[in-house]
Order: structure tokens, then C-alpha cells, then sequence
């Protein structure tokens, strides 16, 4: 009688048969990325991480984004790369990516309420303790409902989208945005407010809105499908988030006394590691949201870490003081 396969023995089996797959992406030298790393126990924390408060809950200064789970590829016209990220994160891999996140001190990742996050609940169920920033959006009654499931799936934080607090500015609602801030609040969560178009930031603070945070689009413009002359919109012609002024987004938060937490700051994959972590968190980002990949991640982790206790170490490199200090 065959021996049932566990979990973890298909994943170790699943990572050797990958490692003899051509490459699917090169890292930046061009040499062949990593085999998956095997995995590792719920209970074992290999490293630590820098944290940070937003309202009463800390979380770990470099987050894990959730677009390459659930493929939201911001890919330019490369149109297969949403079903290669689906079809690469398997419900196993996407297990292991989340035990090693939290092995190497990420304890948050942030997703649409919508999306399908089983596998954060699954590895709550298995012991696991990552927190949950949950992304959601008015629905199409104008209401609540995907604040609320948030709430009750578990989310230790809320924000409305980006998309969706500039869409409502651009109509002439903006009250909507003060009030998903409120009903977070009310439901004791901490509440958020995201925004690709940095005047989205710039209303909430003339409006003295009580956020526990911000999420801000933040990155150079060093890239070959950056921003050309006379683009000023905050999505870009080449689908690419961009941030069109970086140094308002600097100047603006420097004067800004609430946690930020920057997202996009690869520009989508364009713009790496080893110089976005620094630009960043140097320009005053008190956490940055960044998708990995399960091969990614150690790294990162490493690198966030060096450059966060370099900086805090540092009276002249930074723009503001860091917000959210962990007690």
C-alpha cells in the first residue's frame, strides 16, 4: 500500500522536480534564479525584521505584497505573465511563500478583500501568524460590504484602493473616502487610504481625515517605460503605476506626521531592489509593500533590514523622522 504524500513532502518533491525546469526568470546578472528553498517549520522565526505601529498593531517594515499571488501583473504588453504568476504560485507554493515571508520577519501581507485568500486563512489554520491588510472598494450600490467582509475575514488593517479614492475625487465624492475611514475606525481596524495619484494624499490631509496611515505610490523615474515628457497621468501609457512627481511626494510627506507605506516602488519589476529600498525608505517611508516571489524573499528581507538599521543609525540621509515607532 502506497504511503500517503503529505503537504511538505509535495512541495519538497515539487521544488526538485522545478529545479531541473529551464529557468523562468534570470536574476539581474543573468544567471539562473535560485532552486525554491525547502520548506519551513510555522514555529521557526530564522530572522527579525524592523517594525513598525500603525493605530494599535505592529507590523513588520517590509511587507509582502499580494499582486504575483494573485497575478495582477502590471506587465506592460506582455500578456502571458498573469497566467505564468497563476500557474507558478500553486496553492502549495503560495503555503510555502507565506512560511517563508514569515521565517525571514514578514508578518503581513497585503490583498484584495475580493481576491481569493484562502491561503491566508489555511495558514492561520496551521499555526501561521502573518497579518492581513486588506485592499477593498465601494460596491457598485456605492456601499460597504467589502469593508465590512474585510472586517469580519480576519484583516487587522482596511484601505480603499487607490483606483477607487481617485475615482471618487475626480467625481466629486470624496465624503465616501472620509467615511470607509470612519467605518474602518468604528470596526476597531486600522484604517487606510491608497492612492496612485498623489492629490488623493494631499485631499485627506486638507481634510484633516483621522487616517492611521497612508499608502502612496513612490519610485524614481530610472526606467526604460518611466515617464516620458508631457505624461501626467497616474497610470501610465505602458500599464505601469507611476509616481509623475517623486519630489512633491517627498516634499509633501516630509510635512506629513502619519506612517506611509510605499508601494510600487519597483515600478512593477522595473526597478530593483538594491536601489529602490534605499530610495524609499531614505525619502521618509516608514514601510515598504513589495510582491516577491518565493525566491525573493530571503534577499529582500536582508537587504530591507540592512537599509532600515543603516538609516535609523543616520541623522542626515532620511526626510522625516520614521512614524509608527514600535514600542
Amino acid at each position: 500500500m502506497k504511503k500517503p504524500v503529505s503537504r511538505r513532502d509535495f512541495v519538497k518533491t515539487s521544488a526538485l522536480a522545478a529545479a531541473a525546469l529551464p529557468a523562468l526568470v534570470r536574476a539581474e546578472s543573468g544567471t539562473a534564479t535560485p532552486a525554491v528553498q525547502p520548506p519551513v517549520a510555522l514555529t521557526v522565526q530564522r530572522e527579525t525584521l524592523p517594525m513598525g505601529r500603525m493605530g494599535n498593531v505592529e507590523f513588520s517594515r517590509l511587507m509582502l505584497g499580494g499582486n504575483l499571488i494573485s497575478g495582477h501583473a502590471h506587465a506592460r504588453d506582455l500578456r502571458y505573465v498573469a497566467t505564468l504568476m497563476r500557474r507558478y504560485n500553486t496553492e502549495a507554493r503560495i503555503a510555502e511563500t507565506l512560511e517563508t515571508a514569515e521565517a525571514n520577519g514578514i508578518n503581513v501581507i497585503n490583498t484584495w478583500v475580493m481576491d481569493d485568500n484562502s491561503h491566508i486563512f489555511k495558514h492561520w489554520k496551521r499555526g501561521g501568524k502573518m497579518k492581513w491588510i486588506a485592499q477593498a472598494r465601494l460596491d457598485g450600490n456605492g456601499g460597504f460590504s467589502q469593508f465590512r467582509r474585510a472586517v469580519d475575514e480576519g484583516a487587522s488593517g482596511v484601505h480603499i484602493t487607490g483606483d477607487n479614492a481617485e475615482g471618487l475625487l475626480a467625481q466629486g465624492k470624496f465624503d465616501k473616502v472620509a467615511e470607509s475611514v470612519e467605518l474602518i475606525r468604528s470596526m476597531k481596524r486600522v484604517a487606510g487610504v491608497a492612492a496612485h495619484d498623489f492629490r488623493v494624499v494631499i485631499e485627506c490631509e486638507q481634510r484633516k481625515l483621522d487616517v492611521d496611515f497612508y499608502q502612496a505610490t513612490f519610485h524614481s523615474h530610472d526606467y526604460f517605460s518611466g515617464p516620458r515628457p508631457g505624461d501626467t497621468e497616474a497610470l501610465g501609457a505602458n500599464d505601469n503605476y507611476w509616481c509623475v512627481n517623486p519630489n512633491l511626494v517627498v516634499e509633501f510627506m516630509a510635512k506629513v506626521q502619519k506612517p506611509w507605506i510605499a508601494f510600487k516602488i519597483l515600478a512593477a519589476g522595473a526597478l530593483p531592489p538594491r536601489s529602490a529600498f534605499p530610495y524609499a525608505i531614505n525619502s521618509g517611508a516608514d514601510f515598504i509593500l513589495v510582491g516577491m516571489f518565493d525566491w525573493q524573499i530571503e534577499e529582500n528581507a536582508k537587504l530591507a533590514k540592512r537599509v532600515i538599521d543603516a538609516t535609523s543609525r543616520s541623522t542626515t540621509t532620511r526626510t522625516r523622522p520614521w512614524y509608527g515607532v514600535a514600542t
